[in-house]
């Protein structure tokens, strides 16, 4: 029984993720796209993923993880985890446009999704340390 609810949990945690995290992914991918369109792919990337730390922090912290107290370790994790995705998506921008010639706006369509699975679990194993 208590694998049964473990389960569920982590199914429902997963649902929240992916449901606040498409809410979190429309208003960066509007800011990363439209700042690809006339700026370079480091400040895009910066400015975007300024965007997702700030939005992301309170929606995943209350509504995925549900977290009600923090810490500055926290904050302080989640900011690095943060800075960490930022780089690997302005390296893997650069990357895919410059190995394959293709635009930056559909390279960073590819790298959503691994970006998408560092996040959850980093957020999960390392800066809110879900129980589950």
């Amino acid at each position: 029984m208590r694998n049964l609810l473990l389960l569920i949990k982590i199914d429902s945690e997963k649902k929240r993720f992916l449901y606040f995290g498409t809410i979190n992914f429309i208003i960066t991918t509007l800011v990363l796209q439209f700042l690809l369109l006339f700026s370079e792919t480091y400040f895009a990337t910066f400015i975007s993923q300024t965007t997702n730390l700030i939005i992301g922090f309170s929606l995943y912290r209350k509504k995925v993880f549900q977290i009600k107290k923090y810490t500055l370790k926290t904050i302080i994790k989640y900011i690095l985890l943060s800075l960490s995705l930022w780089i690997i998506n302005w390296c893997s921008i650069n990357y895919l446009t410059n190995l394959f010639i293709v635009n930056k706006n559909i390279a960073a369509f590819f790298v959503i999704p691994f970006l998408v699975m560092i996040s959850f679990f980093g957020q999960k194993k390392l800066v809110f340390k879900s129980k589950s």
